[in-house]
């Protein structure tokens, strides 16, 4: 526990305010995520229903599952609150999440030449880097998906031979997870095992508007879901470390996940609710196919 919060403290961390501006969807492309994380159960892979959120110069991938959950669960508070005169004092809230889920999400800056990546880990950090660069090679076979015309490419990457499917018709260089590059959206990658796969579960289009509004304070504005979904925006109170840094804070949760949790939330407004949240974690159900053993990374070379 000590050896944690002397880490914590010895950290360079910076929390970043309007690093990137925020940018509205135009597009959105859904994705059903399929992975073998235990190679010794293939026939219980994890799986998850993600979506690519696209602006005119930027994306954002991340769960569906856990972005509609926190969307429900905010306007849940936003409703307790209204019925409780205006105030959390007494009213009752209860947690919707009742499915793990994937906590990472990947930016990508196309004109800046940027890939930011942020996870949870009681707070969220942010680690930065240049877009991942990836050999396709092009061929010329095609192939239809939901009335989509696209083109397949293959490229090494990250210790995976992929194969991937793109519409040259959706000019957008964006893709799934790390995938990006090709003359056309990404719609369905896998590598060549099928130990990983993105499978296309829909496209739309977006034509939202913000509103220009006014909140009367900071918990108002947070509880506001209208941009959630439509908005591609790096967290305001991200810490930023560096790729090591953030591999030792994990290793250091997954060595002691509570104590983590305890020196994380440590002078906080959390750290009342850290016992409350240890008592009630049974509540929370994870997917059936859950594995503990995690043998199979996405990523089998740095």
């Amino acid at each position: 526990m000590k050896k944690i919060k002397a880490f914590l403290s010895s950290l360079c961390i910076i929390s970043i305010c309007h690093a990137q501006q925020p940018e509205i969807a135009i597009a959105k492309a859904k994705y059903n995520f399929s992975h073998v994380v235990d190679t010794n159960k293939k026939d219980k892979p994890w799986t998850e229903e993600m979506i690519l959120i696209i602006g005119k110069n930027a994306s954002m991938y991340t769960s569906n599952v856990r972005l509609t959950q926190l969307i429900n669960f905010k306007k849940h508070v936003a409703e307790q609150i209204k019925n409780n005169g205006g105030t959390l004092n007494g009213a009752t809230i209860i947690s919707n999440r009742r499915q793990k889920t994937i906590e990472t999400d990947y930016y990508t800056f196309n004109k800046e030449n940027k890939f930011i990546t942020i996870e949870k880990l009681i707070q969220e950090y942010l680690v930065e880097d240049e877009t991942p660069k990836i050999d396709w090679k092009i061929s010329k076979d095609t192939l239809s998906f939901s009335g989509l015309k696209c083109q397949k490419a293959k490229a090494q990457f990250k210790g995976r031979n992929w194969i991937a499917w793109f519409a040259p018709e959706l000019p957008f260089p964006n893709g799934p997870w790390k995938l990006n590059g090709l003359p056309g959206l990404i719609i369905n990658a896998y590598d060549e095992k099928k130990e990983v796969l993105f499978q296309f579960a829909g496209f739309e289009t977006v034509n939202f508007k913000p509103a220009d509004k006014k909140y009367a304070s900071d918990d108002e504005k947070y509880l506001d879901t209208d941009l959630m979904g439509n908005e591609i925006r790096i967290p305001a109170k991200a810490i930023k470390v560096s790729s090591a840094d953030f591999k030792r804070l994990k290793d250091a949760k997954n060595a002691d996940p509570y104590g983590f949790a305890k020196a994380q939330m440590a002078g906080t407004s959390m750290e009342g609710f850290l016992n409350v949240g240890k008592q009630s974690s049974g509540n929370i159900t994870a997917q059936p196919n859950t594995l503990t053993v995690f043998n199979n990374p996405i990523e089998l070379k740095q």
